[in-house]
């Protein structure tokens, strides 16, 4: 293990370095604010960069703390992770409260709704989706305190999942899971977490286990796994490992670099590129202060033609894309599908994966039963959906869908914005399975 911190990370370099040239800004317009040169607006910018900096040093500071405290107790930080669940758990840490830090961690991910999501994120990544099913019934089991069938099931799909990536299996004991630039994938994290969890457990063992040891719980030597604990640290393990194959997928795994200072032309167009991204977040900043929830007539609720629908609004793509789902053009619902981030999928990756969902189920008819603006880049569409299955049976279902107004980096951008679209979120589960 090497003994660079996750503070030591490019970005953070990087970051903490551009934050220093805007301290040197702010030394810059002080002086020349002596001589009668002021302007509000700039001052103003300072105070936020002062406030930026100090939640960066946190930000900073609180991944290396987290592994430091809890990596021996089978929790790592990783990018995905809720940041205030991090901070808060450390805090209680700090005064030597770890029953009560642990605690934070399992009422985070003792949640349905959050591990739904959760493994919602993990579908966009194509090792894991032909796991999906069995992860589903690892959840039901999970959610009706079946530890004993949950657990086994997630450690077999953690170490198939990381041998279709990497040719060997998570518990390998060679096995290499680091990457340039990651939490996830620092030495400190999932390196470390599988010796730990991968230790050779030859005692049989009836006492109650806190960690999820795949060679005694796999072996039936570790009898006392089977508890909420347990099966929560297997979830936190799964979805940290969702981080590092997204960092292996996107090269990071072949990088080597470190952050060098860069020249004074460099510095000089960083700072102008800063600038003008401040601009555009106060501009942003607008208008989300003017941003409203519409108040709509439900009296137009229904289906209707897309020529019914106000041009730009969410229920006009959505509308479009159940239109798309009557004809099976999947390559056109694509088009109109987000997952949320950054994906170097194709179209007709994603197209495959929407027609998966849809195999064996056309829709014939829907209806519109509400529309609610949930915030400025999202809105939920509730609807109910009849589709034919084998024709032979038809199913009526009622399904929610969640539109975000993006950029094309997959970046929520307020609605009144001109350079954004509407796009649905692949979130299907209960379409899924029906």
């Amino acid at each position: 293990m090497s003994g660079k911190k996750i503070k030591d990370n490019y970005s953070f370099k990087e970051i903490e370095y551009n934050l220093q040239g805007f301290k040197s800004l702010k030394r810059i317009y002080k002086l020349v604010s002596l001589f009668g040169i002021k302007n509000e607006s700039i001052k103003r910018s300072f105070k936020e960069i002062q406030d930026i900096d100090e939640r960066f040093k946190q930000l900073q500071e609180i991944p290396d703390k987290f592994n430091q405290y809890f990596l021996q107790r089978g929790w790592i930080a990783y990018e995905s992770m809720n940041f205030n669940i991090m901070v808060e758990a450390v805090k209680f840490a700090e005064e030597g409260k770890m029953e009560e830090a642990e605690e934070i961690l399992i009422n985070y991910y003792d949640n349905k709704d959050n591990l739904l999501f959760m493994i919602s994120r993990l579908k966009g990544i194509e090792e894991f989706r032909p796991r999906i099913r069995l992860i589903y019934k690892a959840l039901d089991d999970y959610i009706e305190s079946r530890y004993h069938a949950c657990i086994p099931v997630v450690l077999m799909m953690i170490d198939g999942f990381v041998n279709d990536i990497e040719e060997k299996g998570f518990f390998a004991t060679d096995v290499e899971l680091s990457a340039w630039d990651s939490i996830a994938a620092h030495d400190s994290g999932l390196n470390a977490l599988t010796e730990i969890l991968g230790k050779t457990r030859k005692k049989t063992r009836t006492d109650e286990i806190s960690l999820p040891y795949r060679h005694g719980i796999l072996h039936g030597r570790d009898l006392g796994y089977d508890n909420k604990i347990t099966a929560i640290k297997t979830w936190a393990t799964l979805f940290a490992l969702g981080d590092w194959a997204r960092a292996v997928k996107s090269g990071k795994k072949e990088i080597i670099k470190e952050f060098k200072a860069p020249t004074i032309k460099e510095s000089i167009q960083l700072i102008k590129d800063s600038l003008e991204q401040y601009e555009q977040i106060q501009n942003e900043k607008k208008l989300i202060e003017q941003w409203k929830p519409r108040t709509l007539n439900v009296d137009f609720l229904g289906k209707g033609q897309i020529s019914d629908y106000q041009e730009g609004s969410p229920e006009r793509t959505l509308v479009e894309y159940l239109g798309y789902l009557f004809k099976g053009n999947y390559g056109k619902m694509a088009l109109l599908t987000t997952k949320l981030f950054p994906s170097n999928d194709s179209m007709g990756k994603l197209a495959g994966e929407i027609r998966s969902i849809f195999r064996g189920k056309k829709l014939t008819d829907f209806k519109i039963i509400s529309i609610e603006d949930k915030a400025p880049a999202i809105t939920e569409i509730n609807t109910q959906l009849v589709f034919e299955k084998g024709n032979t049976s038809q199913v009526t279902i009622k399904h929610s869908f969640r539109l975000i107004y993006e950029d094309n980096n997959c970046k929520p951008l307020t609605r009144n914005s001109k350079s954004g679209v509407w796009k649905i979120m692949l979130n299907f589960n209960d379409i899924e399975f029906i």
